[in-house]
């Protein structure tokens, strides 16, 4: 049963590419984004992180890549964790990651990193906690609750899992 949970969110991308940004493969990161990804890999050092999961997004991918760089841990990719596609309600992503939790719960694992979208990250949030948590102090760019490269810790209690915003890249971007 899992203990704790780490939600990543993919690092700045490169919005002002001609590429779709909700169907895959999406943009790419920027240099700015690898580098808040190398710093957010680095922050999860030493965590007792068991297994990385993933967006198969080209985005997440690129986060995942650099997060796993430092925690020599091969990446699982999932379609659970992808960003929300056009015209796609959130009650279905709500589905899709209520799901992967349960398989996630269900496994031997204790520790996992998810590194995943905006889209998706809210309604784990908001599953694990029977919609209880307050996510009006965290609105990041174009509506986020996380910021680009930022890490939402959970740890499940007695009470239920709780959640901080744990982690910002230092170099965190002024805009994205």
């Amino acid at each position: 049963m899992l203990e704790e949970l780490y939600l990543v969110r993919h690092a700045l991308p490169d919005r002002a590419s001609s590429i779709p940004y909700h169907t895959p493969p999406g943009p790419p990161l920027l240099p700015h984004g690898l580098r808040e990804a190398a710093e957010t890999g680095a922050w999860l050092v030493g965590r007792g992180i068991e297994q990385l999961f993933a967006s198969p997004f080209v985005r997440t991918r690129q986060t995942a890549e650099a997060v796993s760089a430092e925690l020599g841990l091969p990446i699982t990719f999932t379609e659970a964790l992808r960003e929300g596609a056009p015209g796609e309600k959130m009650d279905q992503i709500r589905a899709r990651t209520s799901e992967l939790l349960a398989q996630l719960d269900d496994s031997p694992l204790r520790c996992v990193a998810l590194v995943s979208h905006g889209a998706p990250i809210r309604p784990l949030l908001e599953h694990t906690t029977n919609m209880r948590i307050d996510l009006k102090p965290h609105v990041y760019d174009n509506g986020n609750c996380a910021p680009t490269a930022a890490v939402w810790h959970g740890r499940r209690t007695d009470a239920g899992w709780v959640w901080e915003l744990a982690f910002r890249p230092t170099q965190a971007a002024s805009t994205s």
